[in-house]
């Protein structure tokens, strides 16, 4: 329920900020709160509390954001808190991301390697991806060197398997069913 909850609010967040031509802005701004109340949790468990009175969540809301960020956010923001959903602000922030993805055809892809790859080798990868997906692939390296080498990508809930761990295991299984 949440989740349908989560995506309900960001779809109609998106699509504000898509009519009024504010999308990048609205996006930034949205990361933004959302690492500062992620910082500071209890801001968001005041502005989820029934205990607290929508005048005062109104003013808090007033003191601290208001001014700072697009009309659009603040307003979204004010219903998040008047209907206690605040709470759901970082699960809000990953819909609104997919869905900005989803608009900018954007693949995040994570190459795991043994080895931090250079630049030039993320440009490359990021441009074969790209190719073969028709997508804009954002690729991030991240390292692990039980890998021993090769590359893993993981992507959209997938993974491709291309390390040295992974062609040694498979040569250790196929040994195994020889063997008696």
């Amino acid at each position: 329920m949440a989740e349908l909850i989560q995506k309900v609010y960001a779809q109609a967040l998106f699509d504000a900020a898509v009519e009024d031509g504010l999308l990048e802005q609205v996006r930034s701004e949205l990361e933004t709160l959302t690492g500062i109340c992620a910082s500071q949790p209890p801001f968001l468990t005041i502005l989820a509390s029934p205990a607290i009175s929508r005048e005062e969540k109104a003013e808090i809301l007033h003191n601290t954001i208001d001014g700072k960020v697009q009309p659009i956010l603040y307003n979204f923001f004010r219903i998040l808190a008047d209907e206690q959903r605040a709470g759901l602000l970082p699960q809000i922030e990953q819909s609104f991301t997919a869905l900005y993805r989803q608009y900018h055809n954007i693949l995040p892809v994570t190459a795991v390697t043994a080895v931090p790859m250079s630049p030039s080798q993320v440009d490359k990868l990021s441009g074969r991806l790209s190719a073969l997906s028709g997508k804009n692939v954002l690729l991030e390296n991240r390292v692990d060197p039980s890998l021993i080498g090769g590359v893993l990508l993981q992507y959209d809930g997938h993974e491709l398997d291309g390390s040295v761990r992974e062609r040694l295991d498979s040569l250790r299984r196929n040994l195994s069913g020889i063997v008696l």
